[in-house]
């Protein structure tokens, strides 16, 4: 399999505006995934970092779009607001009036 070349510019690749940064981040991949990611690539004349962070932002929108993400996140919400209260309440109560 070959790798993709750095620094290649592709016309359908996302490139950010300036005011979009962008962050590096490691991932650990098993390799069979990394050569596939590699032959999508080079079948869309893309990279590898462009079909990754494609296939990112198509996860990360279906499942927040999920209903059992926005279940969780509603639960995640009410637990965190009840913990403040409760934190507030003792504060309140040491605090002198």
């Amino acid at each position: 399999m070959q790798a993709p070349t750095k620094g290649r510019r592709v016309p359908n690749e996302h490139k950010p505006d300036e005011k979009e940064r962008q962050v590096v981040v490691s991932v650990r991949l098993p390799s069979q995934l990394l050569e596939r990611i590699q032959a999508i690539a080079a079948v869309q004349s893309s990279s590898a970092n462009a079909v990754i962070r494609e296939g990112m932002d198509a996860f990360v929108r279906e499942r927040v779009a999920s209903a059992e993400f926005r279940a969780a996140s509603e639960a995640y919400i009410a637990k965190a607001q009840a913990q403040v209260a409760t934190a507030l309440q003792e504060h309140s109560a040491a605090s002198p009036a």
